[in-house]
C-alpha cells in the first residue's frame, strides 16, 4: 500500500471512530441538559465556553487547513479530473440547502443565517459509513471524504465573504486565520504536511470536537413544545434543507458535472451511491454550531437550530445508512 493510501486508511478510521465520540458527547450534552442538574451542566462549561470555541476551535480549522493543504499537494485535489466530481457535488450539496434553509425563512431575521445549513461533519459521515462495514467500496469512501473536505474549503470561504464583519478579531484568527496559517506553513522532508496531520489528528477527533459538542449542544428540550419548535422556520429550514436538499443537491450538480464532461464518474461508483453520499452529507453539526452562533444572537433561535441539526442528521444518517444497505453492499 502507499504511503498516500496508508494515510488515508488511517485518516478514515479515526474519523470514523471519532464520529461514535461525537455521538456520545451529543448524547452526554442532551442528557445533562434535560436532567435536574442542567444549571451544574452551565456552570460547568461556561467559565470554558470562550476558550473552547475560540481557543481549541482554531487547533480545529488549523487541522481543516492542513487536510485541505494536503489534498491540493498530496490528495485528489492535485488531479483536477478526479477532484473535479466530488468539487462540483460539494457545490451543489451547499448551495440547495442553503436556498431551502432561505426561502423557508424568507422574511424572518433568521434569513440571514442560510450557511448554517451547509457544512457536512466528515466524522458523523464517515462513522455512518462505517456502520455498513468493509464490503463498502473504496471509491465511495474517497468520493465522501473528499467532497467533505470540498465541504469543508467553501465554509472556510463562506464564513470569511459573508459573516468576518460580525466576527471579533479573536474569532477571526481563531478560523480564517488558523486557516491562512496551515495553507502557509512550509513543508519540509521531515515535517511533512501528512505527518502534522497524523499528529493533531487524534487530539481534534477524540478531544477538541467532542469537547466542543459538550459545551455548545446541550439544550433544554420543553416536550409540551417541541412540536413547535421543530415546525419553527429555522428548525424546518435546515431539516428540509439538509436531508432533502443535500441529496437532491450533490446527486444532481454531480449528474450535471459528468453529462457536461466537467468531471468523470469512476466505474465502481453508481449515482445510486453518491444519493447515498448526499443523503450521509446532510449530517452537521461542529462548523454549523460555530456559524450559528456567529449568525444568530437569540437563545430560542440557537435552540432552534440545535434541534434542526440534530434531527436532520439522525434522519440523514437512517437515510443513508438505507439506501448504501440496499444499493452498495457488494455480495460476499
Amino acid at each position: 500500500m502507499s504511503r498516500l493510501g496508508a494515510f488515508l486508511s488511517k485518516f478514515v478510521k479515526t474519523e470514523s471512530s471519532s464520529g461514535v465520540a461525537l455521538v456520545i458527547a451529543c448524547a452526554i450534552a442532551l442528557i445533562f441538559a434535560n436532567s435536574p442538574f442542567s444549571q451544574s451542566y452551565e456552570s460547568i462549561f461556561s467559565p470554558f465556553h470562550d476558550f473552547i470555541n475560540e481557543g481549541l476551535m482554531a487547533i480545529f480549522f488549523f487541522l481543516v487547513g492542513l487536510e485541505i493543504k494536503r489534498e491540493f499537494t498530496e490528495g485528489e485535489f492535485k488531479n483536477p479530473k478526479n477532484a473535479a466530481l466530488p468539487v462540483f457535488a460539494a457545490i451543489g450539496g451547499m448551495a440547495l440547502p442553503a436556498l431551502i434553509f432561505a426561502i423557508v425563512n424568507s422574511g424572518e431575521s433568521a434569513a440571514s443565517a442560510w450557511a448554517i445549513a451547509m457544512p457536512t461533519d466528515i466524522a458523523l459521515a464517515l462513522g455512518a459509513l462505517a456502520l455498513l462495514g468493509s464490503r463498502i467500496d473504496s471509491s465511495l469512501k474517497i468520493f465522501l471524504l473528499t467532497l467533505a473536505i470540498a465541504d469543508d474549503l467553501f465554509s472556510i470561504i463562506i464564513l470569511g465573504i459573508f459573516y468576518s464583519s460580525g466576527i471579533s478579531a479573536i474569532k477571526i484568527v481563531s478560523t480564517i486565520g488558523a486557516v491562512a496559517l496551515a495553507l502557509a506553513l512550509p513543508s519540509g522532508k521531515k515535517i511533512t504536511t501528512t505527518r502534522v496531520i497524523n499528529w493533531i489528528h487524534p487530539y481534534s477527533a477524540f478531544l477538541i470536537i467532542p469537547l466542543f459538542a459538550l459545551a455548545n449542544i446541550g439544550v433544554r428540550i420543553d416536550f409540551s413544545t417541541l412540536g413547535q419548535t421543530i415546525s419553527s422556520p429555522i428548525s424546518t429550514g435546515l431539516i428540509f434543507g439538509r436531508v432533502i436538499g443535500k441529496i437532491l443537491g450533490i446527486t444532481l450538480f454531480a449528474w450535471l458535472a459528468i453529462q457536461l464532461k466537467f468531471a468523470v464518474k469512476p466505474t465502481s461508483l453508481t449515482y445510486k451511491e453518491i444519493a447515498g453520499a448526499g443523503a450521509l452529507a446532510g449530517m452537521g453539526l461542529t462548523v454549523s454550531l460555530f456559524i450559528a452562533d456567529l449568525a444568530l444572537n437569540t437563545a430560542t433561535d440557537l435552540a432552534q437550530v440545535k434541534v434542526g441539526l440534530i434531527s436532520a442528521a439522525i434522519l440523514s444518517a437512517l437515510l443513508g445508512i438505507s439506501i448504501l444497505q440496499k444499493f452498495s453492499l457488494k455480495n460476499d
